[in-house]
């Protein structure tokens, strides 16, 4: 089972204004769209660096959300990443967006 933050963390998304909307790094997969959420601003950055040249757009930037926001954000997507592992091929376990809020809820 994943560990959720205490009361007064949270997690972190790469973001960016995409007009006057805020947009999440997030890919499509299979099974639906999947969003990407990082246990620190300094995993954020790493992953950033390390594909920024496949990510498209500018102004990335890593944001970090109340739990209470980041809630509502999740319920746009399908599936949740934590700590995408930026090695091709590597295994990624994705969580389902209802499941992972559903754990936030409870840990709170």
């Amino acid at each position: 089972m994943f560990d959720y933050p205490r009361e007064g963390e949270g997690y972190v998304l790469l973001g960016r204004m995409e007009g006057g909307v805020p947009g999440y790094l997030s890919y499509s997969a299979r099974e639906g769209e999947v969003i990407c959420l990082f246990e620190s601003v300094l995993e954020a950055e790493q992953f950033y660096i390390r594909w920024r040249a496949g990510i498209p757009g500018e102004g990335w930037g890593a944001v970090r959300l109340e739990i209470g926001e980041l809630m509502k954000v999740l319920l746009n997507f399908d599936l949740v990443s934590v700590n995408p592992r930026p090695d091709p091929g590597v295994t990624e376990y994705l969580y389902t967006a209802e499941d992972f809020v559903r754990g936030l809820r409870q840990s709170g």
